[in-house]
């Protein structure tokens, strides 16, 4: 059997800002709750709501994992659990977004977004945290008939209004089957 992984996405921080802290703890809550679910969080492993989701998920004993953007691997949060330093900067926003059974997304900025329609198009669930600020709450204004990315439907975004609903809800879709565009990865010569 495999164990969950459930990710979380949302925005990071450059010196000298701040998130607001109603955003952080509910990234901690989140994290807390895919813990204490015995899922396992992964996050791009840096600051801001990454951190916060990291924190929550360490505290309640949980296993975090953190796909840097990054080479050096002394840039991750002190809550990730297992660092992945891929170098590859934003383009590892496919590992976040690929690498889950769901996705929630707490805030978020053109990043965020970024990760959000990859997770779409690969058929990954997605639950958005409303009241998180950034696109988590501009999202549903943009979407066709309030859940969907585009006209081909893959799958629905769930809006969600709080942590506890969040994880409740990222657990369940991350039950569903594989939904997406099908296109298959390329594995080389060795993968056949």
């Amino acid at each position: 059997m495999s164990i969950r992984k459930i990710g979380v996405i949302g925005r990071s921080w450059r010196e000298g800002e701040h998130l607001p802290e109603h955003v952080l703890e509910t990234a901690r809550a989140v994290g807390r709750g895919v813990a204490e679910a015995g899922a396992v969080l992964v996050t791009g492993g840096t600051g801001g709501v990454m951190e916060a989701a990291c924190r929550g998920a360490f505290e309640a004993g949980g296993l975090t994992v953190g796909f840097l953007p990054y080479a050096d691997e002394s840039k991750a949060n002190p809550y990730v659990s297992l660092v992945f330093p891929t170098g590859m900067g934003t383009i590892r926003n496919i590992l976040t977004a690929r690498c889950c059974d769901a996705l929630v997304m707490v805030g978020g900025g053109v990043g965020t977004l970024n990760e959000v329609t990859i997770a779409y198009d690969s058929g990954v669930p997605t639950i958005v945290v409303e009241g998180s600020t950034g696109w988590a709450d501009r999202l549903r204004d943009v979407v066709d008939d309030g859940k969907w990315l585009d006209d081909r439907r893959v799958l629905p975004l769930t809006f969600v209004p709080d942590a506890a609903s969040a994880v409740r809800a990222a657990l369940e879709r991350a039950a569903e089957p594989r939904a997406g565009s099908r296109l298959g990865g390329f594995v080389g010569w060795a993968g056949q």
